[in-house]
């Protein structure tokens, strides 16, 4: 009897340790599946907020006809009318930050970033851009910031057309 205790209790220390290691695995393929839920919904988001920025824009004919103006030459804007510009342009700039940063943390996937971010390229060497970068470029991250200068530095002005 002596003898069938110890291997007994063997035998049960070995059966509890492949127990904890399956409630590991378990719990690993859960974090894995919750992380690529969480990465998926992270985008949807992402994208339904500038659809739903840019909709809003273009269905508002005072929004969409100021914004076009006002990036050709902000200058023939009456002052409540350049405020009103940077207050509409400044909600889709925190929009465009937002997707940087979860592109840089990895939340949103690169391809999905550089699709969403390139968009903004098409603005940045706009009149009106600049008068609001300007203005408003230190209420971003220096990251972010950065960025918006290497965009400047390319040459995108064939998705500009929409504002000639």
């Amino acid at each position: 009897m002596k003898k069938i205790l110890p291997s007994l209790k063997g035998f049960v220390e070995i059966v509890a340790m492949i127990s904890v290691l399956a409630s590991l695995a378990i719990v690993i393929l859960e974090l894995s599946a919750n992380e690529k839920a969480t990465r998926s919904a992270t985008a949807s988001d992402v994208a339904l907020s500038l659809s739903d920025w840019y909709t809003n824009v273009g269905l508002a004919r005072v929004g969409g006809t100021l914004f076009r103006r006002a990036m050709k030459d902000p200058t023939t804007l009456s002052e409540d009318e350049q405020a009103d510009f940077i207050f509409l342009l400044h909600g889709g700039i925190l929009l465009y930050q937002n997707a940087f940063v979860l592109g840089q943390e990895g939340t949103l996937d690169n391809s999905l970033q550089t699709v969403t971010l390139g968009t903004l390229s098409a603005i940045v060497n706009q009149p009106g851009f600049q008068f609001y970068w300007g203005q408003r470029k230190t209420a971003f991250t220096n990251a972010f910031q950065n960025y918006v200068e290497q965009l400047e530095a390319k040459d995108e002005s064939a998705l500009s057309e929409v504002y000639d």
